[in-house]
């Protein structure tokens, strides 16, 4: 599927940072004169006018721009572009290029000038015939994967779950926590990473995502009532620490979803292991684009942890993102639905006070 016009018209958008700041526009027909400079030099007379016809194919290519700088088709729908460019009633130009090995190395260059210390960029194709397509950071392929039928009788392999290690218990009265009210899980943020979540630059054009990394603890507490874990079995308390919220990388993202890779998951538990601290994954975080007051987690987030974050004790955070306004959420698994969990923040004394999930300014 195509859509052809004449180049006049287009645009570049480009957007600067992770979370994609819009920062100018560039004629599109002038980028490709510049790309396109050896094929011109040789076809009729240098001063005769450049007439260019576009094609805009939509032919979906996630990869990255290559060169030096990280830079993101935020449409890559249309992943080639055919072009004829004609001079003096001659043609000079007849061919189907990958936007990004177009205008890659000159982009490379521009963005240099702009701001040679910003190493993350996005652009994207803009003209009235393409209004309908949505911004988004297509999910990158993930190389040296390979699919497994665990059914077939003959493997010349074995695959066993890895038992867990006992999670550490802890009375909660230690940590200034009554134990009588705790939920199943209940999440524990310093000063610091509450602040963060509720400030940390976010992406109002993309949904952005990530994992919490911290340790987890077994409450230790006669008082607590028991709880259940969905199917009316007894289960045990659990206090969620986070310590750390770092963004994924190698992920798509648009308007309305965000996606994690195989490779998303390889870097985080890289980071992990390099930390060389008792640090785990407890879990993931990623935004909503719109208010939260009356909506939690999509069908599709529950889906996706159910099926991801497997420990009872692994938390999904929710950031709702509108106007100005942010809201904070955790949940964890019960049973075959995500429940809201209790946040408690540790103050200068290193004791924990509940704050309970509200609609703060965002600035």
């Amino acid at each position: 599927m195509s859509t052809e016009n004449r180049a006049g018209a287009a645009m570049v958008l480009l957007y600067k940072g992770t979370t994609f700041d819009y920062t100018g526009k560039i004629s599109l027909s002038s980028l490709m004169v510049e790309a396109l400079r050896p094929e011109l030099e040789g076809g009729g007379e240098s001063d005769d006018p450049l007439i260019m016809h576009l094609r805009y194919v939509r032919k979906p290519d996630p990869r990255l721009v290559d060169g030096p700088r990280t830079i993101h088709n935020l449409r890559s729908q249309i992943g080639r572009l055919g072009v004829i460019v004609s001079r003096a009633g001659e043609t000079v130009v007849d061919r189907e290029y990958q936007v990004r090995d177009l205008l890659g190395p000159v982009l490379q260059h521009v963005v240099q000038q702009i701001d040679p210390d910003e190493q993350v960029w996005g652009f994207c194709l803009d003209h009235p015939t393409l209004g309908g397509l949505a911004l988004g950071r297509s999910t990158p392929e993930v190389e040296g994967t390979m699919n497994l039928n665990l059914r077939e009788s003959r493997r010349s392999f074995t695959v066993r779950k890895v038992a867990e290690p006992p999670v550490p218990g802890v009375d909660p009265q230690e940590l200034g926590i009554d134990a009588a009210g705790l939920g199943q899980v209940t999440v524990l943020l310093s000063a610091d990473i509450y602040d963060h979540l509720h400030e940390m630059k976010l992406s109002r054009r993309l949904e952005e995502g990530g994992f919490l990394l911290g340790k987890v603890r077994r409450v230790l507490s006669p008082d607590r009532e028991p709880a259940e874990n969905g199917d009316g079995e007894e289960t045990d308390h659990y206090l969620v620490e986070i310590h750390e919220v770092t963004s994924a990388e190698h992920a798509g993202a648009g308007a309305l979803h965000f996606t994690f890779t195989g490779d998303s998951f390889r870097e985080v538990n890289r980071r992990i292991t390099a930390s060389g601290e008792d640090r785990h994954l407890m879990g993931w975080y990623h935004t909503h684009l719109f208010s939260g007051k009356e909506s939690g987690l999509s069908a599709i987030d529950v889906a996706l942890h159910l099926g991801t974050f497997r420990q009872p004790w692994q938390v999904a955070g929710l950031i709702n993102l509108t106007g100005d306004e942010r809201l904070l959420r955790f949940y964890a698994r019960s049973g075959d639905s995500m429940l809201e969990c209790e946040q408690w923040v540790r103050d200068d004394s290193g004791r924990y006070r509940r704050a309970r999930a509200a609609v703060v300014d965002d600035h």
